[in-house]
């Protein structure tokens, strides 16, 4: 093998790691690590394609034994006040507290993501409403004794939201974040919420 060969080719592993590089940064939320709006709506819409397909098709069905996803919609109580009263750099903290929390307690084939601002949302892959908001509970939980600013406890508001059908991705988060909406502006904060309760 030449030197320019040798030379090409290292050039083009190089290229290649770069590329991969940007994907990853296109993806991640660099703040927190987690998936960003973009990210987490690319990973659980390909799922959320094959769970559909597979209901709708038997023969499919037989080798995709995944049949249900839930969100939980995240909302950090309070943020804007803090962010103001303690600055950014303390919302920041608040975030990435929330976020480590979040990422400890559901499993590794389940997604997170940060959706924008001070909301994360989370999917549960293979999870019922039942279970998902007993999740959401338990997380809810651990971030009110476990994430502060200064003195002051962070709290969360969730909402949660189950496949139910053929609900888009769109359709399945729009649900969640209205039972969102629910715990943060009906229930007094730091609460969760489902939406079939809504119905």
């Amino acid at each position: 093998m030449t030197q320019e060969l040798k030379q090409l080719k290292q050039e083009l592993r190089k290229k290649d790691f770069q590329i991969k590089e940007l994907q990853v940064l296109a993806t991640k939320d660099p703040l927190t690590g987690l998936f960003n709006r973009r990210g987490f709506e690319e990973e659980v819409s390909r799922l959320l394609k094959d769970i559909v397909y597979a209901k709708e098709n038997p023969e499919a069905r037989k080798h995709f034994y995944i049949d249900s996803i839930s969100i939980l919609f995240f909302d950090i109580d309070n943020f804007k006040k803090l962010n103001d009263a303690y600055g950014h750099k303390t919302g920041d903290q608040i975030l990435q507290q929330v976020a480590q929390i979040i990422r400890q307690k559901v499993r590794n084939l389940d997604f997170i993501g940060r959706w924008g601002g001070e909301e994360i949302v989370a999917a549960l892959v293979g999870s019922h409403e039942s279970d998902a908001w007993r999740k959401a509970e338990e997380i809810r939980k651990a971030i009110k004794s476990r994430a502060k600013v200064k003195n002051e406890r962070v709290t969360v508001s969730v909402g949660v939201s189950s496949l139910d059908g053929t609900l888009t991705f769109e359709e399945l988060i729009k649900c969640a974040d209205r039972a969102m909406y629910a715990a943060k502006h009906e229930r007094g904060k730091d609460n969760v919420v489902r939406h079939s309760e809504l119905e």
